[in-house]
């Protein structure tokens, strides 16, 4: 995955807090600790960069993980997410209404064609 300099530089608070999140904890300054990592990130860093990498990741599957409990209009029928599975691997997610056992298999890169469905 390539990941470009403006990324870095606009998500990199969002990234700092998802690392102390994770557990990540300064020895002494947290404002040099910061310093230290976005340098890291910025330098390409090999452990930052892959950091980085699983965060966007991360970011990804949160916002189809956000469509649950919504309703959209699929096929002129609302249609309401009681469940979202995701397959990394497969780079897919299934939508699933359980009460009329229909299931809906979309591609992580339509996601904004879902939420441009959501009621």
């Amino acid at each position: 995955m390539i990941v470009d300099e403006n990324q870095k530089i606009e998500l990199f608070d969002k990234f700092y807090d998802w690392l102390k999140a994770d557990g990540l904890k300064p020895k002494v300054s947290e404002r040099l600790h910061k310093k230290k990592i976005f340098a890291s990130l910025l330098a390409n860093d090999q452990m930052t960069l892959d950091n980085f990498i699983d965060f966007l990741e991360d970011i990804k599957i949160q916002n189809i993980k956000s469509l649950q409990n919504q309703t959209m209009n699929y096929q002129n029928q609302l249609f309401y997410i009681d469940e979202v599975v995701v397959n990394k691997n497969l780079e897919e997610f299934i939508l699933k209404n359980l009460a009329s056992n229909i299931n809906i298999k979309c591609k992580f890169n339509q996601i904004q064609i879902i939420k441009k469905m959501i009621a």
